[in-house]
């Protein structure tokens, strides 16, 4: 008899774990079909282009050209950090339609408040004679509006930056 309880308490062991994978699994899949639906508001919000990330580490990415032809790109992916783990990082990038000649010369009182205001929310803003650009930003987004706002404010601060002609 004591065989018996051997083996069926393997299979139970087996079949809890097998359980369990399908579970983690089965949410990941939820969360990642969330995911996909938020970016992809925020894509059709924005007029940007998305495709849905199917795999179970696939990296988001949208991007397209907006605005005043702003070349605008959005993605995250996931790395490795420096206590053994990882970290998900998220990446704004705004380019300008054509490179401009020593930007800090354009960066007027109202500019640098814009700026200011943006670094407030995004974070690690940098603004040079081809972009603006938010990269590494820590933390993961999932809320479409989330991403609007902070694509909508790069971009308002790169139209400012351009030099009307």
């Amino acid at each position: 008899m004591g065989d018996e309880v051997w083996y069926a308490t393997i299979v139970g062991v087996i079949l809890l774990s097998g359980l369990s994978i399908f579970y983690i699994l089965y949410l990941a899949k939820i969360r990642r079909t969330k995911t996909n639906a938020a970016w992809k508001q925020a894509a059709t919000e924005l007029g940007l282009d998305f495709t849905p990330v199917t795999r179970m580490f696939g990296k988001y990415r949208m991007s397209g050209v907006i605005g005043k032809q702003l070349s605008c790109s959005v993605w995250a992916y996931t790395k490795p950090n420096n206590q053994g783990g990882y970290a998900t990082v998220m990446n704004y990038d705004v380019r300008f339609p054509q490179r401009l000649n020593n930007v800090k010369e354009l960066l007027t009182p109202n500019i640098q408040s814009k700026l200011l205001e943006v670094n407030n929310v995004l974070k690690k803003v940098v603004v040079s004679d081809d972009s603006v650009n938010c990269i590494g930003m820590h933390g993961f987004i999932r809320k479409s509006e989330v991403l609007v706002q902070n694509v909508k404010l790069l971009i308002q601060l790169a139209e400012l930056i351009i030099p009307n002609e």
